[in-house]
């Protein structure tokens, strides 16, 4: 999880600091909260997971399930009401998740490929 966490953070900083050279800033901003957004929705997701795997509550699990979508709708409500939000580049930045999730896929896959060797 730390892997994908870091990556996306690293996408989000270093889009963010393209659009806002080779675009307008209000660009780089909706591309930032995008990406911003699932990066914070999947570290309070590995926090929640975590709490519910150490001590088994299935209400926890399905408390994080309703309430996390939810609480993503009022968030994207709220920023389409903003003068700067752009609904193309917010969606890509939500979308740079997909790169986050093809390095963790190399990541496992390298090292699934190594202890097969090992053997």
């Amino acid at each position: 999880m730390k892997i994908v966490l870091t990556v996306q953070a690293l996408t989000t900083i270093l889009g963010g600091l393209l659009l806002a050279y080779f675009y307008a800033p209000q660009q780089a901003f909706s591309f930032v909260a995008g990406a911003l957004t699932i990066l914070s929705s999947f570290f309070l997701l590995g926090i929640g997971f975590g709490w519910i795997f150490q001590k088994k509550l299935i209400a926890l699990s399905i408390g994080i399930i309703v309430f996390k979508y939810a609480i993503l709708g009022i968030i994207i409500f709220t920023l389409v009401k903003l003068s700067w939000f752009n609904p193309l580049w917010f969606a890509l930045g939500v979308a740079s998740f997909i790169l986050s999730a093809i390095v963790y896929a190399l990541t496992e896959a390298l090292k699934r490929e190594g202890k097969d060797n090992v053997i």
